[in-house]
């Protein structure tokens, strides 16, 4: 089995945050788990002769739009800068070492939780009552986790820890450990999927979802669909056989039956309820009246689905195939 990727973090790092609601997608796609692990970054500013950006000549307010920015890039909703900024971050990353040490299938929720509270709740987490509260959102117990905090063994626990990632290298938040090899920043992030890609491949693993390709009895009318109904930008026309649209994720290609029927050698399977393209839109209730005015009838209204953190509304392509338009719920509609 692949080793775990390293995540090590600062509860006060905002590219930090950024990272953690990243990491556990992009370890899923290589077949990895994530080992969470706290780290101080005024420790490691103090070893490394460094400051905070935001302290830094001309970069403090570069950085500050930087985050805002980063947050809409990688479509992180409901991150804002917390009115106190930066906090220390001892008492949540005891809390996580206190959790993870309990129940090691609990620190990316306990580490997430207490994250939300700071970075989109805007509450204190430096503060321990504040950490703990946040962190029996995710079903631990309040006066344990507020316990840990002031307990001796788990100051020594994070030290420990700190000095462990000091010893592996570890100067900045996030920091990630992928086998040996060391990936600094949320803007290593691609370097890092290419690198697990790598590994993949050599051992002869799936590297990523490269397109969903679905089989349609109209391919014409399937193409004016997406590219007109929907607004997709089409990447590849082969005329009566095939095509492909260009999305943010994966590429949509589109295949005749006829065609698709002859390279498995046998009918091509119909479309139905089996298959769901799901297309994530910034206003779901606007991009519905959009593809109603172009002719497409909804399956059903815009609505919401807490359960999912979501608000959707469906119609079918020409082909029969669902088509899911979603966005994320506001924090105040969940």
């Amino acid at each position: 089995m692949a080793s775990p990727i390293e995540f090590w973090f600062d509860f006060s790092s905002p590219y930090g945050y950024l990272a953690a609601q990243r990491i556990e997608a992009l370890a899923a796609r290589h077949g990895r788990e994530v080992d969470w692990r706290p780290m101080l970054l005024g420790v490691a500013f103090k070893v490394a002769g460094t400051a905070p950006l935001t302290e830094v000549p001309l970069k403090g307010d570069y950085s500050k739009r930087d985050f805002e920015r980063s947050a809409r890039f990688h479509g992180i909703d409901g991150f804002r800068l917390p009115s106190r900024f930066p906090i220390a971050s001892q008492a949540p990353a005891r809390i996580l070492l206190w959790a993870k040490s309990r129940d090691p299938a609990s620190a990316a929720r306990v580490a997430k939780a207490m994250l939300r509270a700071y970075w989109v709740e805007d509450r204190d987490i430096s503060n321990a009552d504040v950490a703990a509260a946040a962190a029996a959102t995710a079903g631990v117990d309040v006066a344990l986790a507020r316990a840990a905090v002031d307990d001796p063994a788990w100051k020594d626990a994070l030290k420990r820890e700190v000095d462990a990632g000091l010893a592996r290298g570890v100067f900045g938040s996030p920091f990630v450990i992928a086998d040996g090899e060391p990936f600094w920043g949320l803007d290593r992030f691609d370097q890092l999927d290419w690198s697990l890609a790598s590994a993949a491949t050599a051992e002869g693993r799936v590297r990523a979802v490269s397109h969903v390709r679905l089989v349609v009895a109209d391919l014409p009318g399937a193409i004016a669909f997406y590219r007109d109904v929907l607004g997709l930008k089409l990447a590849v026309d082969a005329p009566g056989v095939y095509a492909e649209f260009d999305t943010p994720g994966a590429r949509l290609a589109l295949v005749s039956e006829a065609t698709m029927g002859a390279v498995v050698g046998r009918p091509a399977p119909r479309a139905g309820d089996a298959v769901v393209v799901c297309l994530r839109v910034d206003d779901v209730d606007a991009a519905a009246a959009r593809v109603t005015s172009r002719g497409a009838t909804l399956v059903r209204e815009p609505h919401d689905q807490p359960a999912w953190l979501q608000r959707v509304a469906h119609l079918r392509d020409p082909a029969g195939n669902l088509v899911e338009l979603w966005t994320r719920l506001a924090p105040s509609s969940r």
